[in-house]
């Protein structure tokens, strides 16, 4: 129970991944609050419980960060998972452009760090910051364009946060998954799952407990010297340059 005594915040807990790292910290110990924004997460467990929010609205990371409190005690992890993955080119942008998946994947990520790390309590004896980013940030997919850029800001703030955090104690480090499996994904999108199995080194799609696991390395003591990093984790792939 390595994150015993511990109290995370995960957004976006209602998808895959961030569901998969909430249950994951609730199993080695952390009490876990669940953010979604309009579908709550079904069957939360022991030492977990759930919050909606909308992470457009101004004002939202107060509110929501007090309602984690009143569940949960003093916070000192939080998960920032929540992102939206508008997949257009530039020719057909997203609904609301770069914009809106700049506030989404970048702004309310700001916003909430810095709100969390105000409420940290001074005795904590470690407090840690993880953000899930994407391999697109480094190697962006064809029509991908705004999505990538999205999460390239991402990891240029998650390195700023270590800088600015480190001192008082709080880490913050990254997670880049790759393509990760999912219910439908293989028919909605069969030449992109052929490519990455024909491609990648592991031969497989990842699976939401594969970054999982490397959620609760980074935010426990484990990770205690690890600060200001993107850890990879995308079976290899991003190491052949194909994407």
């Amino acid at each position: 129970m390595i994150l015993d005594g511990r109290s995370a915040l995960v957004t976006g807990a209602s998808g895959p991944i961030g569901r998969a790292i909430a249950d994951l910290l609730a199993e080695n110990g952390a009490r876990v609050v669940l953010h979604y924004r309009t579908t709550p997460p079904e069957n939360t467990g022991k030492n977990m419980a759930s919050v909606p929010a909308d992470l457009t609205l101004a004002g939202f990371e107060e509110a929501l960060l007090a309602q984690a409190r009143e569940m949960a005690g003093p916070l000192d992890i939080l998960v920032n998972c929540a992102a939206e993955q508008a997949l257009q080119g530039f020719s057909n942008p997203p609904d609301g452009g770069i914009a809106r998946l700049l506030r989404i994947n970048v702004t309310a990520v700001d916003v909430l760090s810095r709100a969390f790390v105000r409420q940290v309590p001074a005795s904590a004896r470690s407090a840690a910051i993880l953000n899930i980013s994407s391999i697109e940030a480094q190697l962006p997919a064809a029509g991908h364009a705004q999505y990538a850029a999205s999460k390239a800001a991402l990891d240029s703030l998650t390195l700023s946060l270590a800088r600015e955090f480190g001192p008082k104690g709080i880490r913050t480090n990254g997670i880049a998954p790759g393509l990760i499996d999912r219910e439908g994904l293989e028919d909605a999108w069969p030449e992109g799952v052929a490519r990455w199995k024909k491609h990648c080194p592991a031969g497989r799609l990842g699976t939401p407990r594969d970054v999982a696991a490397a959620a609760l390395f980074l935010v426990s003591e484990d990770a205690a010297w690890i600060n200001g990093a993107t850890l990879r984790v995308d079976g290899g792939m991003l190491a052949t340059g194909i994407f």
